[in-house]
């Protein structure tokens, strides 16, 4: 099952030639890799371009298993505030 993010941030939050932004990118990288190490996770993939997009890999059945990870609770602990609107959606 793919699980796509797209986030589309705040206004001045985001721009991806800043060099805040590089970093906040970076450290969404980070973030996002470590989930590989739930099992059943497959790939992370992070697109950036005018919004960053996050596409993960992984078998349906771990879904629950990566929303409950401290991965992700980091995710929407420290750029929640920051997002305006993101779209989720997985297909198969």
């Amino acid at each position: 099952m793919k699980h796509l993010i797209i986030v589309k941030f705040k206004e001045n939050i985001w721009n991806r030639e800043d060099a805040a932004s590089r970093e906040m990118l970076a450290d969404i990288k980070k973030i996002f890799n470590r989930t590989k190490q739930i099992e059943g996770v497959h790939t992370v993939n992070i697109y950036e371009n005018v919004t960053p997009m996050i596409e993960m890999e992984m078998d349906p059945e771990v879904l629950s298993v990566y929303d409950a990870s401290t991965d992700h609770q980091e995710w929407k602990a420290k750029y929640g505030k920051y997002i305006q609107t993101k779209t989720i959606f997985d297909y198969e």
